[in-house]
C-alpha cells in the first residue's frame, strides 16, 4: 500500500474534485444568468419592433384609405366653404 492510497489522501482528493465541480457549477450558473438576461432583452426589443411595425402599417393604411376619401370630399368641402363665404 502506497502513501497516496491512504483514506486521508483519498478524502482530500475527493474534496478537491468536489471543489472544482462546485466552481464549474458557479461559472455555469453565471453564464445561464447572462443568457437569460440577453434573451429577455432580445424578447423586449422584439416586442417593441413588432409594435412599431404595426403602428407603421396602420399609419400607412390610414393614409392609403383616407387620401382618396378626402380627395372625393374636397369638392363638397370647397362648395360648403364657398357657400358660407358667399352668404357671409
Amino acid at each position: 500500500m502506497q502513501a497516496s492510497d491512504t483514506p486521508e489522501n483519498f478524502q482530500q482528493q475527493v474534496l478537491t474534485e468536489l471543489k472544482q465541480i462546485n466552481q464549474r457549477l458557479d461559472r455555469l450558473e453565471t453564464e445561464v444568468e447572462k443568457i437569460d438576461y440577453k434573451f429577455d432583452t432580445y424578447q423586449k426589443a422584439s416586442d417593441q419592433v413588432v409594435r412599431l411595425a404595426t403602428t407603421i402599417i396602420i399609419a400607412a393604411a390610414s393614409v392609403f384609405i383616407l387620401s382618396p376619401a378626402l380627395q372625393a370630399f374636397a369638392p363638397v368641402i370647397r362648395a360648403f366653404v364657398a357657400g358660407d363665404a358667399a352668404s357671409g
